[in-house]
């Protein structure tokens, strides 16, 4: 047990300044860069829109819950199938928090990899994408994806980082912290070397099927994928869960084929597969030395300083977020363990994101008489408490939500 909490430690601490400086530029560059004016550049079918798509799609730091809606949002507003599948292809793999990150852990060649494949990667799929004609379903964006920041500078930039990116993915952060340390723990360095099988075609369909359906963002599949290294697994086989795994799940690939068509889920699916499997061969045989295991130690200089405040840093708000996620949880058990007598339930369809969970949980605690207000996009529920006053009239709650382009069922 005590291996496993230090191996949880160095993984912090290899983790804290590159995935802290990575959400900050994350921060800097969506206030930076107005949507409107990515869109201009995209909107018209080919190779340039493809292109143009893949090089804003590799460092735009977008949540992980919000490369769907966003990629589907630029094409309700005109931008080019191409384009969108472009976008939908290099931009869940990558974001510079992602980048720093896996620069860190893995070092460059695998970082470069990285992001020269998801950049190839999504001219390929938009290209041919592009060639197809029809068989596209018209798809709304939930509007609390939608940008709307407003206050000064410097509060968009943090409230961005660390109140959107940082909150989606705590969860897949912490897992993949977990993970990557008891493979190191319990699996001794190399070992997974002497497994023939693993070390060839083989090991990489394998990385490919277990990627393909999970889902874990970019940013948490790099411990997972360090202690994998440290553990013997082959580099290339890595990579392909490292690409695969962030690129595609279940959800992310029904909503595709529903709002592209079946045609372009094929080519976005294959160009995920073909591409991955490329780059893991090419880079098979490639040596990196993870940071796993023990080998973050050293004397208390400026830089290991630094190192240990970026990693309190880290977990701090893992810790914040996964305690206001405990007591959500138990408290909308509580309410619904006790019925409707404590207060209003509505099961709201179309919220993804924390960005959402906000809109909904402002609208309703600004309705006369409401109390308490708890709302998870994940189960897609509200729950209204301690209602002052009488009560709040449910029509008034449904009108409240749907106003924001919600459906409430009723």
């Amino acid at each position: 047990m005590r291996t496993f909490v230090l191996a949880v430690q160095d993984t912090i601490l290899a983790l804290g300044p590159a995935l802290i400086l990575g959400l900050l530029i994350a921060g800097l560059l969506h206030v930076l860069v107005p949507r409107d004016r990515i869109l201009a550049h995209i909107g018209k079918p080919g190779f340039m829109s493809s292109m143009k798509a893949a090089l804003v799609g590799v460092p735009l730091p977008l949540c992980s819950c919000s490369v769907l809606p966003a990629a589907i949002g630029l094409r309700r507003d005109g931008a080019s199938k191409g384009a969108v599948t472009s976008f939908l292809i290099s931009t869940p793999q990558t974001g510079v928090d992602s980048i720093s990150v896996t620069w860190a852990m893995l070092g460059w060649p695998v970082a470069l990899a990285k992001v020269v494949a998801a950049f190839f990667g999504g001219i390929i799929g938009g290209v041919l994408a592009d060639r197809v004609r029809g068989g596209e379903v018209p798809a709304q964006v939930p509007p609390g994806c939608e940008t709307g920041d407003q206050g000064p500078f410097l509060k968009r930039i943090w409230d961005y980082a660390f109140g959107t990116i940082f909150r989606d993915i705590h969860r897949w952060l912490a897992l993949g912290i977990l993970l990557s340390a008891a493979i190191s723990a319990f699996i001794g360095p190399g070992t997974l070397a002497n497994y023939p099988i693993l070390q060839g075609p083989l090991g990489l369909l394998a990385a490919l099927a277990v990627g393909i359906p999970l889902y874990v963002c970019s940013t948490a599949s790099v411990p997972i994928v360090a202690g994998l290294i440290h553990a013997g697994f082959p580099v290339g086989s890595a990579i392909v869960f490292l690409m695969a795994g962030p690129a595609t799940n279940a959800v992310t690939m029904g909503a595709v084929r529903k709002a592209l068509g079946g045609k372009v889920f094929a080519i976005y699916l294959g160009t995920v597969v073909t591409v991955s499997l490329a780059t893991g061969l090419l880079l098979n045989t490639l040596k990196v030395t993870a940071p796993a295991g023990g080998h973050i130690h050293g004397e208390a200089s400026a830089g290991s300083i630094l190192v240990l405040i970026s990693g309190g840093l880290l977990l701090a708000g893992m810790a914040w977020y996964l305690a206001y996620d405990l007591i959500a949880w138990i408290r909308r058990r509580s309410a619904k363990a006790a019925g409707s007598r404590d207060g209003l339930l509505l099961r709201i369809e179309g919220m993804t994101c924390p960005m959402c969970e906000g809109r909904v949980k402002s609208a309703l605690e600004a309705l006369p008489g409401s109390g308490e207000v708890t709302v998870s996009a994940g189960e897609g529920t509200a729950l209204i408490r301690g209602i002052r006053d009488g009560s709040v009239p449910l029509e008034s709650a449904i009108a409240a939500v749907e106003l924001l382009g919600y459906h409430v069922e009723r």
